[in-house]
């Protein structure tokens, strides 16, 4: 209920952060991005929409699920903690957290 209430309020909003930040570089088949905490998928499903390979994460199951409702075969969406990335180091070509990391406890570990 709530990611689908986030998803109607503030993706929106998020989603004009995002297009910014994914003007700033070129994506295109081929690139991996990753995007932390990535609430309802603003920047990854516009990043996927580049042809880019991506990772979506966040801890909450809700927003996972409204990302993965997206159906997009470029995007994989996960539940997990932004705070420890059970990731490998460089094996993204882009690292996105648009309004994510700044809320976490320890945003320095984000």
């Amino acid at each position: 209920m709530a990611a689908q209430r986030y998803e109607k309020t503030a993706h929106p909003f998020t989603e004009l952060y995002a297009k910014a930040a994914l003007a700033r570089i070129r994506l295109g088949p081929g690139s991996r991005v990753l995007d932390v905490a990535a609430g309802t998928g603003a920047l990854a499903l516009a990043a996927a929409r580049t042809g880019a390979q991506v990772m979506a994460t966040d801890f909450s199951p809700g927003m996972v699920a409204r990302i993965a409702a997206a159906e997009l075969p470029n995007v994989e969406a996960r539940v997990m903690d932004g705070q420890s990335l059970a990731l490998p180091g460089g094996a993204f070509d882009a690292v996105f957290s648009i309004f994510g990391v700044i809320m976490f406890p320890d945003w320095r570990k984000g």
